[in-house]
């Protein structure tokens, strides 16, 4: 079976709200976020693009893709991708995991299952699955769509009740999020020792 082609799409459409400031701006790579991490997917993806929020100018990124649902939270984007670009499949991830590196989209690729929804890892708690870095078949979208139909926006839950493909993380360090001005603050002095 012919693995479907791989796009990449930048979760960039959130609010800030904890952080005070635009987090796709932020730098800890010498660039904006949402530029590092679109390089980032650029060196595994055939295209790459960004997720935008409505409230967000979209001249400001590359290769936007507009929210095109009235609901808060990354399952719009999502859902906006696979409704712009339907049969290819999507890594997602978001612009608040600083730490995600080469080696960490390698062993999400490396251990893709396309007979599955979707293959991610298990969220920094070692819990449940990590919903924004996630390798989601292009299989997920109509059930997605379904999902969203019944009034269900967590892409969390729906990994949860999917048949999905779950990977541990070798450091789960590389999943934290950051998305206050203290975390920002304390993952800076920690990359300056």
């Amino acid at each position: 079976m012919t693995k479907p082609t791989l796009y990449g799409l930048v979760l960039a459409g959130g609010q800030s709200t904890r952080m005070g400031r635009d987090k796709a701006l932020l730098s800890y790579h010498g660039l904006p976020q949402r530029d590092h991490v679109f390089q980032l997917l650029s060196r595994f993806c055939k295209k790459v693009f960004t997720s935008v929020g409505h409230s967000k100018p979209n001249e400001l990124v590359t290769n936007p893709i507009k929210d095109a649902f009235s609901i808060k939270g990354p399952l719009n984007g999502i859902l906006s991708a696979f409704q712009q670009h339907e049969g290819v499949a999507w890594i997602t991830m978001p612009i608040d995991m600083p730490l995600v590196n080469d080696q960490t989209i390698q062993l999400l690729i490396a251990h893709r299952d396309i007979e599955k929804v979707a293959t991610c890892f298990y969220d920094s708690d070692g819990k449940n699955p990590e919903p924004l870095l996630t390798l989601w078949e292009p299989k997920a979208a109509h059930l997605l769509r379904a999902f969203y139909d019944e009034g269900k926006t967590s892409p969390r839950e729906f990994l949860i009740s999917a048949d999905i493909n779950l990977l541990r993380i070798p450091d789960v360090n590389l999943l934290k999020s950051i998305n206050t001005p203290e975390e920002f603050d304390s993952l800076q002095g920690l990359r300056k020792k």
